[in-house]
């Protein structure tokens, strides 16, 4: 059994490596700036789900290529509205931030990209009608893969830290996962 498994192994990672399992009639499209959009489930993590619940939420990015082989910068913002059964509270996001990304460099139909960054986001608070920009950190994963020459399609992973212990009397940092998935265009400039 234990050999069985270890020739099971061995032949997906030469299968792998080989050009039968790399989808080589496409070109570099992920080489190109892109602009896209996100949809998706955007769901509170750690103690921040016990104020408010998932719910739905979108954004938009754009992305360019740096001088450096699988290298991107890109520049997101987002809509996230929360609400809660549990208590009273709305809560509205607005993050716009800067990431880096990197584009792990695999010979595969799917291509998987790294994500990390930061900026500020825009907080509203209800009841109490509280609004405040705070220090983002963010970090993600996307999978994704053309549908076209032009059009990719994704799943993306992000998890958003919203600093707000630097805030005089703040209890707890705001936590988020969010789960989308992404339209997006790669252009030719």
């Amino acid at each position: 059994m234990k050999l069985r498994i270890q020739i099971l192994l061995l032949f997906f990672i030469l299968l792998s490596f080989s050009d039968l399992f790399a989808y080589s009639s496409r070109k570099n499209y992920f080489s190109r700036p892109q602009v896209g959009v996100w949809y998706g489930p955007i769901t509170p993590v750690y103690e921040t789900s016990d104020v408010v619940d998932t719910g739905l939420g979108g954004g938009a990015f754009f992305r360019y290529n740096l001088p450096f082989q699988n290298w991107k910068l890109g520049l997101e913002a987002s809509y996230q509205p929360y609400k809660s059964d549990k208590t009273l509270n709305e809560l509205d996001l607005v993050p716009v931030y800067g990431n880096l990304l990197y584009l792990l460099p695999l010979r595969l139909p799917l291509r998987f990209q790294l994500k990390a960054g930061a900026g500020g986001c825009r907080v509203h608070m209800e009841p109490d009608n509280v609004t405040q920009w705070d220090p983002l950190f963010t970090t993600g994963l996307e999978i994704s893969f053309p549908a076209g020459k032009l059009l990719n399609v994704a799943l993306r992973l992000d998890y958003l830290l919203v600093y707000e212990k630097h805030i005089e009397g703040a209890e707890r940092n705001g936590h988020f996962f969010n789960a989308g998935i992404s339209m997006y265009l790669n252009l030719n400039l």
